[in-house]
């Protein structure tokens, strides 16, 4: 599986991330816990939002990391390392988690981009156009 990691210098806080969803019209963001643990350039109670724009779907599921290392979730540590937030590479159309969302099911589906976050208790995936990272 091809995938880019797009979290360099920051991630999501490992025991506690607390993410948050909310969308307005073709937006999703996802507020989070960030880990200032590892990254010095991260305060002890700064928070993250992920903003995906002109979103078509999003799953937040329930998979955490004990079942992904189990084999419960469609993709294996060896093909998409857990812990991170990707971009992969897939036929999103196919390929994309069972329980979703449908965001917006008349977007233009040309520019759509995969996108994959594993908090330590869910897991966030997205199709949409584009992300910005916030430190809020």
């Amino acid at each position: 599986m091809k995938y880019l990691k797009l979290n360099i210098g920051w991630n999501a806080e490992p025991n506690s991330p607390e993410p948050k969803i909310s969308i307005n019209g073709n937006q999703i963001k996802i507020e989070f816990n960030l880990n200032s643990f590892i990254f010095e350039n991260i305060g002890e109670d700064e928070k993250g939002e992920l903003v995906f724009e002109n979103c078509y779907k999003y799953s937040f599921n329930n998979c955490n990391d004990e079942g992904y290392f189990q084999g419960q979730y469609r993709f294996g540590n060896k093909d998409l390392p857990w812990g991170e937030f990707y971009q992969i590479e897939s036929n999103w159309v196919e390929d994309f988690h069972e329980i979703y969302e449908v965001v917006n099911q008349d977007i233009n589906k040309e520019k759509m981009q995969h996108f994959i976050f594993f908090f330590r208790d869910n897991t966030f995936e997205c199709v949409a156009e584009s992300f910005e990272f916030i430190l809020k």
